[in-house]
């Protein structure tokens, strides 16, 4: 069986010395990514009952809202029980506006409909997900089967051909980070902006608790049982493989009633072979190193970081 870092060596944390390390898992990541954007994509058993990624209407306005600080049409429609809050430091919308942008690792596109709202000349989606692809087509013709991990070798027509890149949610659950996000910022022309997310250390994904949990799920042989995991996990049942500190604390939670968040976001939490978290001074060489002149932590000041959201903009020509 293929060596994982986080269950075999308890390398959570990412650090650049362990680039080329590592291998695609087995399985590859189109099959991987694809469970999960194929059941939200079919709505099974509440998998796409998430606000954070539907892409009806009202929630791609909170997108919007949680890019600019400016909520789009009518403010009455705005549901704050959705989550959805301004960055600490907003996106300027000029950044997008009449700009050929991209967005890589798509997803179902919540945020190419986010893009296409502010007004970008064109989007281009890319993933390696055929139902994330199918979800994308509804509503942008202009989508491309790709690998961020070979993107240089198998698109070299892409480098600097985009004002405007976003890479929301990818490198982190990928064999090699930094690869990863060279691969993409090398799509930014001169002057353009990339706006980059990644786990963070102290956010819920760098915790021993996630890593057990991502542990037995990845020791799962069948989709069925994965699927009925991931139900247990979002109903927070008490597990022995736990801590008992971990079970009290979700006993907790549920007699408080606190929100349990999306089936498909605990997949997403699981399901990666890879999930590392990114530390902020490895950002900062990420950011160095492929000629961005400036970055911008957006949530700079939400504590605890669950992620780092970033906005670099590369050295002009």
């Amino acid at each position: 069986m293929q060596k994982n870092p986080h269950f075999d060596e308890n390398r959570v944390i990412w650090k650049d010395e362990y680039s080329g390390q590592y291998a695609t898992p087995e399985t590859g990541y189109s099959e991987q990514f694809d469970l999960q954007w194929n059941l939200a994509l079919k709505n099974l058993d509440g998998y796409y009952e998430t606000p954070g990624a539907s892409v009806e209407d009202k929630y791609i306005d909170d997108r919007v809202y949680e890019w600019t600080g400016q909520y789009p049409g009518d403010t009455s429609n705005y549901d704050a029980s959705s989550g959805s809050r301004p960055m600490d430091h907003t996106v300027d919308p000029a950044l997008i506006k009449d700009k050929k942008c991209a967005d890589f690792g798509c997803g179902i596109g919540r945020w190419t409909r986010t893009i296409q709202r502010l007004g970008a000349a064109s989007v281009l989606s890319a993933d390696m997900s055929e139902s994330a692809l199918k979800s994308v087509s509804r509503f942008n013709d202009n989508v491309m089967k790709a690998s961020v991990m070979t993107l240089d070798e198998d698109h070299p027509e892409l480098k600097e051909q985009f004002d405007f890149v976003n890479f929301w949610g990818v490198a982190m659950c990928t064999h090699d980070p930094q690869k990863a996000f060279m691969n993409i910022a090398a799509t930014v022309k001169p002057g353009g902006a990339m706006f980059l997310m990644v786990y963070a250390p102290e956010g819920l994904h760098g915790t021993d608790l996630t890593n057990r949990q991502r542990t037995k799920f990845n020791n799962l042989k069948t989709v069925e049982e994965r699927l009925a995991y991931v139900d247990e996990v979002h109903n927070r049942k008490w597990d022995g493989a736990y801590s008992l500190k971990d079970n009290i604390l979700n006993a907790t939670r549920n007699l408080r009633g606190l929100d349990k968040g999306s089936k498909v976001g605990v997949l997403d939490l699981l399901e990666p072979f890879y999930n590392w978290v990114i530390p902020l001074d490895v950002i900062d060489g990420w950011m160095k190193k492929a000629g961005f002149e400036s970055y911008t932590v957006m949530n700079e000041h939400e504590a605890p970081k669950a992620a780092f959201h970033v906005l670099g903009i590369k050295a002009g020509a």
